[in-house]
Parts: structure tokens; C-alpha cells; sequence
């Protein structure tokens, strides 16, 4: 079976910064990253989902999760670039996570 190389990379930020992500590939845990870190795996050539989610959070109820799909046929050098961004959402954090998470996830995918 082919096989491609997932690079997930967690800019750093301070929405979050305490707490490490978990990186969720097909519904099997690849492990945790934390700010400013990166892991690799290599993972089928097919349709997937990966799937990224807080830890814990001591703030708010609501949890901080972001789920994309991957299309590894489409990479050409058998690579996927992942980068993880948290971004403030005001008025969770005004409202101390009562109304809405404090913050949001954004995942961005690149294929090579």
C-alpha cells in the first residue's frame, strides 16, 4: 500500500498555550502537540480525516475542536504540510467561556 508523509506543525499563540493538542488520525490517536512543536507520521494514500481537539480547559465547557478531511491522492511529492493555528474568539473570552469557547481552531492543509 502507498503511503504519504502528514507533517503537523502547532504555531505558537496564546489561546490555548498551556495545553497540548491531540492529533486524531481515522479515529486512532497519533499523540499530542504542544506550542511550537511538530510531529510526522506516514499515513495511507485514501480519503481520511484528521481531527484536532484541546486537551483539557480549565476556562470553559465548551470544547475547542477542528476536523478536515485529507486527500493524500492529490500530493504529487508524496507530502501534506498541516499547520494549526488558535485564534482569540472575544467574546468567549469576555464572557469567560460561559456563552462560547474561548477560542477557535484553524487548520490549514498543503499538498506537495
Amino acid at each position: 500500500m502507498k503511503t504519504v508523509t502528514l507533517y503537523i506543525k502547532r504555531e505558537k499563540a496564546m489561546v490555548g498555550a498551556a495545553m497540548p493538542y491531540r492529533i486524531i488520525y481515522d479515529g486512532k490517536e497519533l499523540g499530542k502537540i504542544t506550542i511550537g512543536k511538530e510531529i510526522s507520521c506516514e499515513i495511507s494514500n485514501s480519503q481520511s480525516t484528521l481531527e484536532v481537539s484541546m486537551v483539557g480547559n480549565s476556562l470553559t465547557i465548551h470544547k475547542i475542536k477542528k476536523e478536515v478531511v485529507l486527500f493524500p491522492q492529490y500530493c504529487k511529492t508524496g507530502v501534506i504540510n498541516c499547520t494549526i493555528y488558535s485564534k482569540m474568539n472575544w467574546l468567549g473570552f469576555l464572557t469567560f467561556g460561559l456563552f462560547q469557547a474561548v477560542g477557535r481552531l484553524e487548520v490549514t492543509v498543503e499538498y506537495l
